[in-house]
């Protein structure tokens, strides 16, 4: 799998997970200390997360429990 659709896979997860939570870009920066732009530019193919900053979302999708 090369880098271009790990990150598409990553930003298709990231939108998947925004609509089924209902949780904007800026909610997700906050809990993963990325910043509004990377979240951005990863779901639109135009940032290339390093290995860490993948890690960091990947885990908050896994684990993510909404507030109620």
């Amino acid at each position: 799998m090369s880098a271009d659709s790990q990150t598409d896979s990553l930003g298709e997860k990231l939108v998947l997970f925004q609509e089924k939570h209902h949780t904007t870009d800026a909610a997700i920066s906050l809990a993963s200390h990325l910043s509004v732009e990377k979240i951005h530019g990863i779901k639109m193919g135009k940032y290339s997360p390093n290995s860490e900053e993948e890690k960091l979302l990947l885990e908050f999708i896994n684990n993510y429990t909404e507030k109620q």
